[in-house]
């Protein structure tokens, strides 16, 4: 039996970009309304930003640092989303960003969403280009 409807796997659509329309909008409230409590977030690098961030206040610092960071011209920019309509959800994603200092990257990356009830339970960034990611954070 195939529980995966078009239902659900829009609404999962729609809760994901919802999140990137509050970054690319520098809304912090409507970004933190999108996930669970307790989700978690795994920057999957060894950079000064890497590791698991644990609840949404984590979640939100980790956002906040990297705005920080670069000055307000980090730009995460979706390229594709897939959705298998039970709650998971790639998105291809180019990220880039500027650091005062003259230091620039660019990296095309997956970030992997788990829903539940409409919400973000958690996310895995994997880095397109690790030794770049982790100069541009160092």
């Amino acid at each position: 039996m195939n529980t995966i409807t078009d239902t659900s796997a829009q609404s999962d659509l729609e809760a994901v970009r919802a999140g990137f329309e509050a970054v690319a909008a520098g809304d912090v409230v409507a970004f933190a309304a999108g996930f669970h409590a307790d989700a978690t977030w795994n920057h999957r690098n060894p950079d000064s930003l890497g590791g698991v961030k644990n609840g949404v206040d984590e979640i939100v610092g980790f956002l906040a640092a990297s705005m920080e960071l670069t000055t307000g011209t980090l730009r995460p920019v979706p390229q594709l989303y897939m959705s298998n309509g039970a709650g998971h959800v790639a998105v291809l994603t180019r990220i880039s960003g500027n650091r005062p200092d003259g230091r620039t990257f660019d990296d095309t990356q997956i970030l992997y969403f788990q829903l539940e009830d409409g919400k973000v339970r958690s996310v895995d960034q994997f880095i397109g280009d690790p030794p770049v990611v982790t100069e541009f954070w160092a």
